[in-house]
């Protein structure tokens, strides 16, 4: 009987441990080609924060039909099944590209920036378009309670204006003569802190086609164009090796300020259309790369919750509610570890229930 007892004692412990075994070898443990990065950190200004939409609030990124909502939402679908989607906005309203560095050498980024797989920058605008609507809203006195086709009423000094364009061009090729070396002082922080792929946006040009900007439109143009310049030509160092990707937005807006901006109301800023467009293209280059998920979770879920726009490669203007599918993985990663560590202790106690057996067996045969 005794003899029975413990032949049925080790049975049971081997195969509680059998599962332990199995849950050991999953097979997502084994690293797998995804066709997005598992997390994204957006790092820019406020074109990337989504200023200007409906929902925006400068402390909660999340819950406007910005590019990057766009983005995580379409990615947290597709990666559905496979792995957690992480998206972290740190994109700051009104910084100039001083400013992100700033950022950067602080450490301020340094934890979401840990363990990310792509960085997409989107930085530029206010160092030269920040210079333009001081210029709109003080000297041509074209603010919010007017619009910018209200200019021939409200600029009476058309000769003092044009003065004051071309002390403008001064102060933006200032900015630009700093730009060049400051992205790239930022390219070398993000490389410091994470080994990701890096996306650089080129700047739009929200002044084209746009009659009551007649004044400046071939200033705004020839910065902008030369902003992007640098942005390109800065993507291969002097190695040949890639420092970083380029989106360019600047031809898919190309004489589209009315129709994809709040150029209306005189907001440089892309409407919902205009940040649609965006993500569409984002979403091209990133695909252009290749991403691998270790089959590791590191514990991270998609910041982005609530209410956004329809996924990129729809045109429906319908909003949808953001999956959970991320938050499901990590309840379902800790459901397994619980059971590991349950299956663990339970198998340990039959196995020493199994000896005792046998040495008190063995101790009454004496």
């Amino acid at each position: 009987m005794k003899r029975h007892l413990l032949l049925i004692l080790l049975i049971l412990s081997a195969l509680m441990s059998d599962p332990l075994i199995c849950l050991a070898d999953d097979p997502q443990s084994t690293p797998q080609d995804i066709p997005v990065p598992e997390k994204i950190v957006v790092l820019g200004d406020s074109i990337a924060a989504g200023y200007g939409l409906k929902g925006f609030k400068k402390s909660d990124p999340y819950h406007c039909d910005s590019y990057a909502n766009l983005l995580a939402e379409e990615y947290t679908q597709e990666l559905n099944g496979i792995c957690p989607f992480t998206l972290i906005n740190d994109a700051v309203s009104g910084d100039t590209s001083a400013q992100l560095l700033k950022h950067l050498k602080n450490g301020e980024f340094d934890n979401d920036l840990a363990g990310c797989d792509l960085v997409v920058i989107s930085i530029g605008g206010n160092d030269i378009l920040g210079p333009f609507r001081d210029f709109i809203n003080n000297r041509m006195n074209i603010g919010k309670q007017l619009k910018l086709k209200d200019i021939a009423e409200n600029v009476t000094d058309l000769e003092g204006v044009m003065d004051s364009v071309e002390k403008l061009s001064g102060r933006i090729d200032k900015a630009l003569d700093k730009y060049s070396e400051v992205i790239i002082s930022i390219i070398e922080q993000v490389r410091s802190k994470c080994d990701a792929d890096i996306i650089i946006q080129t700047l739009y040009d929200p002044f084209a086609k746009v009659p009551a900007a007649f004044m400046f439109q071939g200033l705004s143009k020839d910065k902008i164009e030369k902003l992007d310049e640098i942005i390109k030509d800065n993507a291969i160092d002097e190695n040949g090796t890639v420092r970083y990707y380029v989106c360019d937005i600047y031809e898919p807006f190309k004489d589209k300020g009315l129709e994809l901006t709040n150029m209306e109301r005189g907001d440089i800023h892309p409407n919902s259309k205009g940040h649609k467009l965006i993500a569409q293209e984002l979403d091209k280059t990133i695909r252009e790369q290749s991403y691998t998920y270790d089959g590791t979770d590191d514990g991270s879920v998609a910041v982005q919750t609530g209410p956004v726009s329809s996924s990129v490669s729809e045109a429906s203007e319908t909003d949808s509610v953001s999956s959970k599918a991320a938050a499901g993985a990590e309840v379902i990663n800790g459901h397994e570890d619980t059971a590991r560590m349950i299956i663990a202790v339970s198998a340990c106690v039959l196995g020493l229930a199994a000896f005792a057996v046998l040495i008190l067996t063995k101790e009454k045969k004496k």
